[in-house]
């Protein structure tokens, strides 16, 4: 009886060691700073675009675009997204096609939690915006629009397209594998204009 219950411990502690190795990490190059459109022209570019190229990201641009997003932009740990009473419970997620990814403000890396593909309107990369609803007095709803707002400011700046969509593609909080107490917000395509449309 021993040795079947240190068989089926090891076999489990394998599975568990195999199942760590498959994690995947995209360490995120450092953020071009200077990059971009000015302010106004971002802001006067700023729109709702539904039809995406099939160009990837290159790794850079989807860096810039996660520090931009909500990245630590000050020592202190303070996001480039402001958040009521600095509670920063605003979790961005980046769907490629290989899988899901939670962005680490603080490493600037992005981790997987799943894999498979769980992009929208053919988009190369979907940014799923989800925030923490248990806390008091809480302004999730408007802290996720400054993310918003900074991911359109991104892609009007940079020459790309999104769109700001709060219908979910069935199954995706499963498929982040959102914590309970937290709810996807919005979701956000990002990639190349289709001239084409």
């Amino acid at each position: 009886m021993q040795k079947v219950i240190i068989a089926v411990f090891l076999s489990f502690s394998l599975a568990a060691a195999a199942a760590a190795q498959e994690t995947r990490v995209i360490e995120l190059k450092k953020p071009q700073l200077t990059k971009g459109k000015a302010v106004m022209t971002a802001l006067n570019r700023r729109q709702s675009v539904r039809w995406f190229d099939k160009r990837e990201l290159d790794l850079q641009t989807l860096s810039n675009l996660m520090w931009a997003a909500t990245g630590v932009n000050r020592e202190d740990g303070r996001r480039t997204n402001p958040t009521a009473m600095n509670r920063q419970e605003i979790d961005v997620y980046a769907c490629l096609k290989d899988g899901a990814y939670l962005y680490n403000p603080q490493k600037h890396i992005l981790e997987q939690v799943s894999a498979g593909d769980c992009r929208v309107l053919g988009a190369p990369v979907t940014l799923a915006i989800v925030a923490k609803e248990e806390l008091p007095n809480n302004y999730h709803y408007t802290d996720a629009g400054y993310v918003s707002q900074n991911i359109y400011l991104f892609a009007a700046g940079m020459g790309l397209a999104t769109v700001a969509r709060g219908s979910m593609p069935d199954g995706l909080q499963d498929t982040l594998r959102i914590k309970k107490g937290y709810k996807i917000i919005l979701n956000h395509p990002v990639g190349y204009p289709n001239t084409d449309k």
